[in-house]
């Protein structure tokens, strides 16, 4: 906790807070880059697509050929569908335990105090005074979906 101490007011804990959560997005990303088959996964999520389109034609046009036709295949792309998300899952787990110790660690040590202010508020969401929670997660939000589209991380962005 004293190696934090350079960091407890503000600006510095506006700026440290950013850089951590920059560093934890980027290193999930990476992660998940990294460690799950992404053209794997857009083909899976593609396969699903066009299964719940046939699905929804059938069901919306009282199809019943369509509709055995559809069902026959029903078991296999849950099959599919739910190993998919168990790669993705198995990653999530690696990072998670490190995550909530940084969590942990960092929302100790910043407890009630203001770490940014806010230029803009959103009723009840969002005041112009920002603890750490509510700062680290407007940061996160903010470089997730960049990076993981950067990083080509994200099977559903294509």
């Amino acid at each position: 906790m004293a190696s934090l101490a350079p960091y407890s007011e503000r600006p510095y804990s506006t700026v440290f807070i950013l850089a951590v959560a920059f560093t934890l997005s980027l290193v999930t990303n990476l992660a998940n880059r990294l460690l799950v088959d992404v053209e794997r996964m857009r083909s899976v999520m593609a396969e699903v697509t066009a299964w719940r389109k046939e699905f929804d034609k059938a069901r919306k046009t009282d199809d019943k050929q369509l509709m055995a036709k559809v069902m026959k295949r029903q078991k296999a792309i849950m099959q599919l569908q739910s190993r998919a998300m168990w790669d993705r899952m198995k990653v999530s787990f690696m990072y998670l335990g490190p995550f909530w110790a940084i969590f942990y660690i960092l929302s100790s040590f910043f407890k009630d105090s203001v770490v940014a202010l806010s230029p803009f508020t959103f009723p009840l969401l969002l005041g112009p005074e920002l603890h750490f929670v509510a700062w680290y997660i407007v940061c996160s939000l903010a470089f997730s979906l960049p990076l993981s589209r950067l990083l080509g991380a994200n099977p559903e962005i294509g």
